[in-house]
């Protein structure tokens, strides 16, 4: 008994310890899909660095012009200290005899990830980050889901229109309005500047033998209509759609990305779709639209993307 007594003493210290030194951690600091590469001038400058900008800053697939999955900062290694070190997201790239991937949380300020790449010479860093691509890049771009996800939490929308119309529940910020609620069917979207971002949800038990294209512009031919009578948003297949299976939360999913078009109207954009399968007859649709005209559109795909992974059933 005693024995335990002290087992526990020192787990519970511990574990205090580890909040305590969490709590003492300065906020981190960088935007959301900001990544600072730390590493030397002539790492940066050569054959490395092109791997690194090649990978990490290709474009994304269905946005109507080029914007690179991540935005990428040089922090040269001579000055990596102070404030450089408090970036929230930061792949570290060092020529050093200890070889490998090494992944670190919270170690200069909090929330943050810190990625390390380490070997004797250019050549091996750069095939250490192919063989390991996948993980890093999953890595990285996950992580930025859950912070994305970690905001959204601060101010949710108290909204039961979503449980109470289609079964299933998201998380999703309080800017976001009900536009549409129908039987199976909600539509939410937030004005921006330039637009809105918008996203619906559909339920359908009994999934006909439609392709998922074909099932988004019959759903939107009913419930998303355009500005003028008789148009309703559609899908542009000029620009061929992307469809592969993902795992959201245990559940298989198809995630579809391309572009929506309003025929005969000068409105377009982005989307992103996922279908879910969630019984043996019973499919839910999530659909996440971006209209902004002259703007930078990542960031709010992004958001959607990170709302549509909350989904509960």
């Amino acid at each position: 008994m005693k024995k335990t007594a002290i087992i526990l003493f020192f787990l519970i210290t511990a574990l205090s310890c580890s909040d305590n030194q969490q709590k003492l951690l300065p906020a981190s600091s960088g935007n959301i899909n900001n990544i600072s590469v730390v590493t030397n001038d002539e790492l940066w400058e050569g054959a490395v660095g092109e791997v690194i900008r090649e990978n990490f800053g290709r474009p994304i697939y269905g946005l109507p012009q080029i914007e690179p999955t991540f935005s990428l900062s040089h922090i040269p290694s001579k000055v990596f200290s102070g404030f450089a070190t408090k970036s929230r997201t930061i792949l570290k790239i060092d020529v050093s005899e200890n070889e490998g991937v090494f992944n670190f949380k919270n170690t200069y300020a909090s929330p943050q990830r810190i990625i390390q790449i380490t070997a004797n010479s250019p050549d091996k860093i750069i095939e250490i980050i192919n063989e390991n691509l996948n993980s890093i890049y999953s890595t990285m771009y996950f992580n930025e889901i859950q912070e994305k996800q970690r905001r959204i939490a601060k101010n949710l929308s108290k909204t039961e229109a979503i449980k109470n119309n289609t079964g299933v529940s998201l998380k999703f910020p309080s800017a976001y309005r009900v536009a549409k609620a129908d039987t199976n069917f909600v539509w939410i979207r937030r004005d921006i500047e330039t637009g809105s971002v918008n996203l619906f949800i559909y339920r359908q038990t009994n999934l006909t033998k439609q392709s998922i294209i074909e099932k988004r512009d019959s759903i939107s031919k009913i419930y998303i209509p355009g500005p003028a009578e008789n148009t309703y948003m559609s899908t542009d297949l000029i620009y061929t759609p992307n469809t592969h299976k993902i795992n959201v939360g245990g559940k298989q999913v198809f995630e579809t990305r391309g572009l929506w078009e309003i025929e005969g109207q000068f409105m377009a954009g982005p989307f992103l779709n996922f279908q879910i399968k969630l019984g043996d007859d019973d499919f839910i649709m999530l659909d996440g639209f971006v209209y902004s005209p002259g703007s930078t559109k990542r960031e709010y795909i992004f958001e959607l993307e990170a709302i549509m992974r909350t989904l509960k059933d």
